[in-house]
């Protein structure tokens, strides 16, 4: 929800972590947990501790089965039948949670 121009919001925004294990031959998540991470009063906060994360979570999965997505990274089973997730994202609570995959 946006707030118009010199309206303060008293929303907090809320980083989410979500952790997903998947089979590459469909869309079916099979296991993990999606949490709170931390609240944060304004968006701006939230996206750049978001994009803290993402980083954090690259530099420990660096090699050739991690790929980078938008929100988090993916990364490869040694035969490629699997992967896990490592998503982040900022919402206001009670927001409608974007599906994660």
């Amino acid at each position: 929800m946006s707030v118009p121009a010199g309206v303060v919001s008293n929303e907090v925004t809320v980083l989410w972590r979500d952790i997903g294990v998947y089979r590459a031959s469909g869309p079916l998540r099979l296991a993990g947990p999606l949490y709170e991470m931390t609240s944060y009063e304004t968006m701006a906060e939230c996206e750049a501790a978001q994009q803290t994360a993402m980083a954090k979570e690259a530099l420990s999965r660096v090699g050739s089965a991690t790929e980078r997505l938008s929100d988090g990274i993916k990364t490869w089973d040694s035969d490629r039948q699997y992967y896990t997730t490592f998503r982040y994202l900022c919402q206001v609570p009670g927001a409608r949670r974007t599906p994660f995959r």
